[in-house]
């Protein structure tokens, strides 16, 4: 097998790489999956929020259930831990994101999923006020659909969801 044998064979593999000789590497320009990391850093920062804002909540809730009242800071622990290890993980793709060159050979996803946690911050930090004045600027046969939309779903699946309470069997 001689040199030449092996260029015929690396251009029938891969004729680019013997046009531009391997300096122009392929540039990967889109995430693979840009949408999933949204919707990922979307939920991941909705439900840190929420955590983080619910304290009232979480604790009325271990009381109402039938947790031991010694193991109840061990939930707070965990949810402190939930907390930094998400603003760590904030930080890095904050710095990722910014410190990262433009002209990479390939793309990260901290893009979406800092910009599905930009999102989730500005619904959680919206007033309510706003949400209602955007519903009054809807015409009325938008606002006569969704009113018999929330009807039918309320007629559909006739559940109180403000009178759920979490149960546990102490048996199983």
């Amino acid at each position: 097998m001689t040199h030449d044998d092996f260029v015929a064979r690396v251009e029938r593999v891969d004729p680019r790489f013997i046009r531009d000789g391997g300096a122009h590497p392929e540039v990967q320009v889109r995430s693979s999956h840009p949408w999933m990391y949204l919707l990922m850093g979307f939920g991941w920062a909705y439900l840190t929020i929420s955590a983080a804002r619910n304290r009232e909540g979480i604790q009325e809730s271990l009381t109402q259930g039938s947790l031991p009242t010694h193991l109840h800071g061990y939930v707070f622990y965990a949810l402190a831990a939930l907390l930094a290890a998400s603003a760590v993980f904030l930080a890095a793709h904050v710095l990722r994101y910014a410190l990262a060159r433009r002209n990479r050979v390939t793309r990260s996803n901290s893009g979406g999923l800092l910009a599905g946690a930009i999102f989730a911050a500005t619904l959680v930090h919206t007033p309510p006020g706003l949400f209602e004045a955007g519903l009054g600027l809807i015409d009325e046969s938008s606002r006569g659909f969704l009113a018999a939309t929330s009807e039918d779903i309320r007629q559909a699946m006739p559940t109180q969801l403000t009178s759920v309470a979490f149960v546990s069997s102490k048996g199983f």
